[in-house]
């Protein structure tokens, strides 16, 4: 039980900007941290719910909302996503063999490449958001414990990079099937949330979900031979975007 309590406190000291907990980050107290990690997840999509709710009344254009939109999950999260994907862009961006490209993600000092990526996103999720119907932020507030759950389930159902250190989060025994379990039934519920706000862009939101976890498990394999924690994060922020851009064009209907 004692486990599971600092696998709690770790996951809202590591992943938000919670105050640090004194928990050593070992194999014991980290064994459980992936199912927690979610409920980051959970408060990020509350605040957003509440903004929904007051910015119609205090905005009189789409600009501000939609950098609180953009901003807000980084914000909570204290960037710890974040930093997966500026290591893993600047890897990917380097052009350079697999094991470089590893080096990569194990340098704190970030590239050119990683600047620019991360420039180009907030630009393209402020651009996404300020199109985003006051809706559908009550349906995307579900988002962000979906993205993390499939951060969850990638580490502990894929294949790890030979240098990645994810193991430390793998559960001994058949406890690894019960945490997937677990994450798969927030996907599931927060699916059927989705849904139930509105059929078509939840729909929609699902496919971009499921779009940027296949983009997540290639780009993963085949530059760094594995899952490793810096591309999960780039995987939360690939998710973050297109399963808004999902949303936007289940609202837009722009195939029509």
């Amino acid at each position: 039980m004692k486990s599971v309590w600092n696998s709690l406190l770790l996951a809202f000291s590591l992943y938000s900007i919670s105050p640090k907990a004194k928990v050593e980050r070992n194999r014991e107290n980290s064994r459980f941290i992936l199912i927690f990690i979610p409920l980051v997840g959970a408060v990020i999509g509350f605040c957003i719910s509440r903004w929904a709710i007051g910015y119609p009344y205090l905005c009189s254009y789409a600009i501000l909302p939609a950098v609180v939109g953009a901003v807000i999950p980084s914000l909570l999260s204290a960037g710890a996503h974040l930093d997966g994907f500026f290591r893993t862009m600047d890897a990917l961006y380097s052009n350079k063999p697999r094991e470089e490209k590893l080096q990569i993600l194990e340098d704190s000092h970030g590239g050119y490449f990683a600047i620019i990526a991360c420039v180009w996103y907030f630009m393209i999720a402020v651009g996404i958001w300020s199109e985003m119907p006051v809706d559908g932020l009550f349906i995307l507030s579900y988002s962000f414990v979906i993205s993390r759950s499939l951060y969850g389930i990638s580490i502990l159902a894929s294949k790890h990079a030979k240098e990645s250190k994810c193991s430390v989060y793998i559960p001994e025994g058949g406890l690894r099937g019960i945490e997937i379990f677990i994450l798969l039934s927030y996907i599931g519920v927060c699916g059927v949330q989705m849904i139930v706000l509105n059929r078509e862009v939840g729909i929609a939101c699902l496919g971009g979900a499921a779009a940027a976890f296949l983009i997540h498990l290639h780009v993963a394999k085949k530059h760094f031979g594995g899952i490793t924690e810096d591309s999960a994060g780039f995987f939360v922020h690939i998710c973050e975007v297109l399963m808004p851009l999902a949303a936007l064009i289940a609202y837009k209907q722009w195939w029509v």
